[in-house]
């Protein structure tokens, strides 16, 4: 069954695959789409370096760059707290 992912939980995923480095490329998105409203809210937090979104015009569209974007100190101390909260895995 599908579960709705609140925007806390958005940005605790987006901090962790920035984290590891788990995109290999920039991504075209949907304006719509839970990623692109989340690199929305979290563009001026100064958690992340190199992180940009770019409307494409008259489109629905935008490019997130993503493949060089990388954790500042108070990303990588946003997401400890978060993985504290959210993270029932503990990995």
């Amino acid at each position: 069954m599908a579960k709705n992912v609140t925007m806390e939980e958005s940005i605790y995923q987006l901090l962790k695959d920035v984290d590891r480095n788990y995109f290999t490329s920039n991504r075209q998105l949907n304006k719509n789409s839970m990623l692109y409203q989340t690199i929305e809210e979290v563009q001026d937090k100064g958690w992340f370096n190199k992180l940009e979104l770019q409307t494409v015009k008259n489109y629905p569209l935008a490019t997130a760059t993503l493949k060089t974007a990388e954790l500042t100190e108070s990303g990588v101390k946003h997401l400890a707290e978060l993985k504290d909260k959210l993270d029932t895995n503990k990995e």
